[in-house]
């Protein structure tokens, strides 16, 4: 650099404000040089590396949800690293399912602004820019088959340690893994360390991706798994008295069996959790018995109850419904009193009853038509973009996945909850990138 340029002789001292110019000069023409090696060398993807971290973190802060309650600055982080690869990082694949995600979401801003209680499904919907970023970044980590492998063993590890938690509570009477305190409610239905026992159904939708993360590593992993977790997958599911945790498990393995193995395998299967329900029932295992009667007495429900509500919501404002989240405001007597005709001998369920337990007829009533459609939209381009590569093991498990979080939404999941709406982005994203990407490289390393 020329010193005369800027007025100094050779030899001269600048002065104090002069100098520090000249070293942020000089700091700044290294780094440009350090940015150039790092960005040559293929380094630059530090953000994107980042947010996919800080999204497998927040993942596996799942299982440990009571010891853990303030975890949404990790998925913040995913956020904000997800900004910075997009504005400093090398290019990324072309993002898909723009259009029925965008239409989706552009219907829930429209039921928020139109809705009965705008300010209950605004302040209920403070989590939903975060999942839509969360899906935007996801397909921009999920650029290699490592990468989604990385996501798909994290998933398999959620799924095993919600299992054991649950199993030792169900052993212990109440102390779990994530719980070093007797749970009162784990002493009737185990629940781990989630918030409901119903919540425990997150376990058969993340199981396939254990079966394939285990399956990759060899047949001492999947002996192992065998051995260790699959007790406590059924010791869970079964203390946890969760009906559609129950058929969501039979739901799974029967597709499952299906896009693997064929029809004959997944009759064989059928048959299997069959008869492992006739012994549960008749030896009565953690209260199952009681449990699987309730299946018989489905009219006396409290399920049907919301049901028809969240019907009659539909029926009176069947475009765009009644507003995000408002499902609480019209499950009350005084309104559905005149409008709902329950079953004879019925007795609707009281209290209050957040959300219709059903996600279509929570979307037909909150969102109308508009927001089933866009979420039928969404699914569909999901899975049309996979077609072609069913047989391929990580797309199997990964439909598989999804059509269990499908099958549990109809019986109990909301998208009110945070890990519902974000784990079924993060499905429809993985899903899409791998549609992009395939699946030949399966024996790429995942670490």
């Amino acid at each position: 650099m020329q010193l005369s340029v800027i007025g100094l002789r050779e030899g001269s001292e600048p002065s104090l404000p002069l100098g520090l110019l000249l070293r942020g000069v000089e700091w700044g023409i290294w780094q440009g040089r350090i940015e150039d090696v790092v960005r040559m060398s293929g380094r630059s993807t530090i953000w994107r590396r980042l947010a996919e971290a800080l999204l497998l973190a927040y993942l596996l802060t799942l299982p440990a949800g009571r010891l853990l309650p303030h975890r949404d600055p990790l998925i913040y982080g995913v956020a904000l690293f997800g900004v910075l690869d997009a504005a400093f990082g090398p290019p990324a694949a072309r993002l898909r399912g723009l259009w029925p995600v965008g239409a989706f979401l552009f219907v829930h801003l429209l039921s928020v602004v139109f809705s009965t209680d705008r300010s209950l499904s605004i302040e209920l919907s403070v989590f939903t820019p975060v999942v839509a970023l969360v899906f935007v970044v996801a397909q921009r980590v999920l650029d290699t088959p490592a990468a989604a492998g990385r996501l798909q063993l994290t998933l398999g590890l959620v799924a095993a340690l919600i299992s054991i938690d649950g199993a030792v509570q169900a052993v212990t009477g109440g102390v779990g893994v994530f719980s070093w305190h007797a749970d009162p409610v784990a002493a009737d239905r185990v629940r781990a360390s989630l918030p409901h026992p119903n919540d425990l159904v997150l376990v058969p939708i993340l199981l396939p991706f254990l079966f394939e993360a285990l399956r990759e590593r060899g047949r001492r992993w999947l002996a192992a798994g065998a051995v260790v977790v699959a007790p406590a997958v059924l010791i869970a599911l079964v203390a946890s008295k969760s009906r559609n945790a129950w058929l969501t498990t039979a739901g799974v393995v029967f597709v499952w069996t299906l896009l693997i193995l064929g029809w004959r395998w997944a009759l064989g299967a059928f048959g299997g959790l069959l008869l492992a329900g006739l012994a549960l029932y008749a030896g009565d295992v953690y209260g199952a018995r009681a449990r699987a009667a309730d299946f018989l007495k489905l009219g006396r429900d409290g399920r049907v109850g919301l049901y028809l509500v969240a019907w009659a919501m539909f029926r009176e404002s069947p475009l765009l419904g009644k507003g995000v989240f408002t499902f609480g405001d019209f499950y009350r007597p005084e309104w559905y009193a005149g409008r709902v005709r329950f079953p004879a001998g019925y007795v609707p369920e009281r209290g209050i009853i957040p959300w219709a337990h059903n996600i279509p007829l929570e979307l037909l009533a909150e969102r109308g038509v508009l927001g089933l459609g866009t979420f039928v939209w969404m699914i569909g381009s999901a899975l049309a973009g996979v077609r072609r590569r069913l047989g391929e093991p990580r797309t199997a498990t990964a439909v598989v996945s999804l059509a269990g979080f499908l099958g549990a939404s109809m019986l109990d999941l909301t998208l009110m909850k945070d890990w519902v709406a974000l784990l079924l982005m993060l499905l429809l994203a993985y899903l899409w990138r791998l549609g992009a990407m395939g699946d030949g490289a399966r024996g790429e390393s995942v670490v």
